[in-house]
């Protein structure tokens, strides 16, 4: 009995139509449109995305809305897909490997946009985590084209990127009429007012795609307009003809805001004035530190590879100084002291001194100063500082090293002091280096 319920069971789902995905069944007019301007049935499509200046999405969010479309498309199979826009990363493979020559990377291109079609994304709308759009199909030869009904599909970046992007660019338009014939631009850092805050990198980035974008725009391009965007390093003067510089705010019930100006030769030209915005989705933490908390709290730690602790917390006047350090992997190490007023001091390595510069295996502990033969360092004056190690397999890239040595203590001479700005763009630089471990801990004198 069971069997032959189970086979009558089979036979009516064998017999039953299978439901069509929602997603795909709405692309079925626009496909057979498609299908007649291509004069075949399986056409070959280049989805290219968005137009540039759009601002309903940001990028990322754009990238993200291009693969769902493709990913849709492709679900259909009734077309295939050129590479398009994803030709760079064959490209930059390639380059990475084999190498490409001039000639091949112009024919790769070419085949890549070779479809019988180009699909782009227009009338673009967000609607919180949902995207809306049509397609537009145009032939190669522009002889024909095809427009979607409106499509939804569902958008995971946060919205706050788009929302600061929007602000981004419209600042970034406003300064392009007030300032038309400007070639070159110096931008600062954002300040966090109140500290330090990662929010002020992260709205710094996306000042300078903004930025990026207006300098590659077909009007600017046309015109015979250059713009050069310059990133000025951290902690140094806010200083050219032309420059721009902001600041982000957080308020008592955590709002966050952000302000943004243009200057040329002095003069302020279209400032924003202070605009709230959303910083979800930007992968930043708003709250405003003190400069050693802001390192300690931004710091690519992972105590299965990296640990140092101080001896004791507090230390006491007359009482030696003294820090653990356990490696859990080889890896190099490059140990400084950081004060409150941004200014630091290399610790380790000690030029002359082998034991220092050594690299550190799995299971060693060191101590520090002692433990690298070292005179020993007894507490005085109460003060807090912060001891910082970066761990990097196989060391720093050779520029690095050379500046990081530079600064060294040697065997016969003390450390130089680094100054904010070196101090700044040493750790954005060498947390920029792939692998890279970092351990902190706090050397508290009372």
């Amino acid at each position: 009995m069971r069997r032959r319920l189970a086979a009558s069971l089979a036979g009516l789902l064998a017999v039953l139509p299978a439901r069509a995905d929602p997603g795909t069944e709405a692309l079925a007019p626009f496909l057979d449109a498609v299908a007649a301007c291509a004069g075949r049935p399986d056409p070959l499509l280049a989805v290219i995305g968005p137009e540039p200046g759009q601002t309903a999405w940001s990028r990322e969010q754009a990238e993200e809305v291009r693969l769902a479309v493709e990913s849709r498309l492709q679900a259909t199979g009734r077309v295939r897909l050129a590479a398009a826009a994803d030709v760079v990363r064959v490209k930059a493979l390639r380059e990475g490997t084999t190498g490409l020559s001039g000639p091949e990377a112009e024919a790769q291109i070419r085949a890549a946009f070779a479809g019988d079609a180009s699909v782009f994304l227009v009338e673009p709308r967000r609607a919180g985590e949902t995207a809306s759009l049509r397609l537009q199909a145009i032939t190669r030869s522009a002889a024909c084209k095809a427009t979607s009904e409106p499509l939804t599909v569902p958008i995971h970046v946060g919205a706050g990127v788009a929302d600061v992007d929007a602000e981004m660019e419209r600042a970034v338009k406003a300064f392009g009429q007030a300032a038309p014939n400007a070639s070159a631009i110096e931008v600062c850092p954002f300040e966090a007012e109140g500290g330090h805050s990662t929010c002020a990198s992260a709205l710094t980035d996306r000042l300078l795609i903004a930025l990026d974008a207006e300098a590659r725009s077909a009007n600017r391009i046309l015109k015979g307009g250059r713009l050069e965007v310059r990133r000025r390093p951290p902690g140094t003067a806010c200083a050219g003809p032309v420059t721009a510089r902001g600041r982000f705010l957080t308020d008592r019930e955590r709002r966050s805001w952000m302000e943004l100006e243009f200057q040329r030769d002095g003069a302020v030209l279209a400032p924003t004035g202070r605009r709230r915005i959303a910083v979800e989705g930007l992968g930043c933490d708003p709250t405003p530190r003190p400069f050693l908390d802001h390192l300690a709290a931004t710091a690519r730690t992972d105590g299965g590879r990296l640990a140092v602790a101080a001896t004791a917390t507090p230390f006491s006047a007359g009482q030696r100084l003294e820090l653990r350090i356990e490696s859990r992997a080889r890896q190099t190490l490059y140990c400084w002291v950081l004060a409150a007023d941004e200014t630091a001091f290399v610790a380790l390595p000690v030029r002359g001194n082998p034991t220092s510069q050594n690299p550190l295996g799995p299971g060693d502990v060191r101590r520090y100063p002692r433990g690298y033969g070292l005179d020993e360092i007894v507490a005085g004056e109460p003060f807090e500082n912060l001891f910082a190690c970066f761990g990097i397999p196989g060391g720093l890239p050779p520029e690095l090293a050379a500046r990081w040595l530079a600064a060294a203590p040697s065997s016969e001479g003390e450390a130089r002091l680094l100054q904010p700005p070196e101090v700044l763009d040493l750790v954005e630089k060498i947390r920029a280096v792939p692998g890279v471990t970092e351990a902190t801990a706090r050397i508290v004198v009372r």
